[in-house]
């Protein structure tokens, strides 16, 4: 790596650690999105309890009465988003509840439909979250380019977040899986500078050292994984310097130690080497014939 990629990418590192087609008919507009009621009507909250102890008896459920137990629960919440449509909170709060049912039954078109919902008619309540539940279910369902719209629209509303982050992590691995290795380095570089925490930071170091590798870019990828370490072991010394809770720099460990890239950087490592050593031994082998 010559020396102006290097301090790009140490840029990066240090950077880290102290910090999209047409739409379908359900695109969201926080801005334009109806104010929700303060609180709801008696006759909803009713409605919204008995809905909520359909939710609550799929617990434990398995196989086809799980199913049907999922889909009226869904169904209910479904019945009272209609019957109050008068009443935006209500209305958001029994899609997003529909959606989440929706969602564990695998009905995943009808729980994105139901996310977006709720981010219309709540967005400061439901906007990121919703945005981040029609997002993942469009990607789900191999939408990739409505996907990254939607998750781009769900970063928006909150840059710094940790939705925000898992939205741009998200992109960048689409990308990479669609082996658009380039653009998935640029927005998970993103996602690596914008980390909101710590323990994103190494989440993100860990998909774009992947991305590196990729595009065969060893020593970048390297880099990655070093700041990984780095991050660890300033937690370890905060932890030992101000005698606080050790668990902090446990969990980061346990992260950095769950890292699927460093595994891959050594496997190309080793690849590379023994290309290395196959080569140096043919050139050997071969200069022994000639002298002999």
């Amino acid at each position: 790596m010559n020396v102006c990629k290097r301090l790009l990418v140490g840029c990066l590192l240090l950077g880290s650690l102290f910090a999209q087609g047409q739409r379908d008919p359900g695109k969201v507009d926080p801005d334009a999105s109806a104010p929700a009621a303060s609180a709801p009507s008696a006759a909803a909250q009713a409605a919204l309890q008995q809905a909520l102890q359909l939710a609550k008896a799929c617990k434990g459920k398995r196989g086809d009465a799980r199913t049907r137990a999922l889909s009226a629960a869904a169904r209910a919440f479904d019945e009272v988003a209609s019957a109050f449509a008068g009443e935006p909170a209500v209305v958001a709060r029994a899609s997003w509840s529909a959606a989440e049912l929706w969602r564990r039954h695998g009905s995943l078109v009808e729980a994105e439909r139901r996310y977006l919902n709720a981010a219309q008619r709540d967005a400061e309540r439901y906007a990121q979250r919703a945005l981040l539940g029609a997002a993942d279910m469009q990607r789900r369902t191999e939408r990739s380019e409505l996907a990254a719209e939607t998750y781009g629209e769900c970063i928006a509303v909150a840059p710094r977040s940790r939705r925000a982050h898992r939205a741009r992590l998200w992109i960048g691995r689409m990308l990479l899986q669609d082996g658009a290795v380039d653009a998935a380095v640029e927005r998970l570089q993103e996602a690596f500078r914008e980390a909101p925490s710590p323990g994103a930071s190494i989440e993100a170091a860990d998909h774009l050292a992947k991305a590196w590798l990729a595009k065969g870019d060893l020593e970048s990828a390297g880099y990655c994984i070093e700041h990984a370490a780095d991050t660890v072991a300033a937690a370890e010394a905060a932890a030992e310097a101000d005698g606080g809770d050790p668990a902090v720099a446990d969990r980061l460990r346990r992260a950095y130690e769950a890292m699927t890239s460093r595994r891959a950087l050594q496997r190309e490592r080793d690849r590379v080497n023994g290309a290395l050593d196959d080569a140096i031994r043919l050139d050997r082998h071969q200069r022994t014939r000639d002298d002999g």
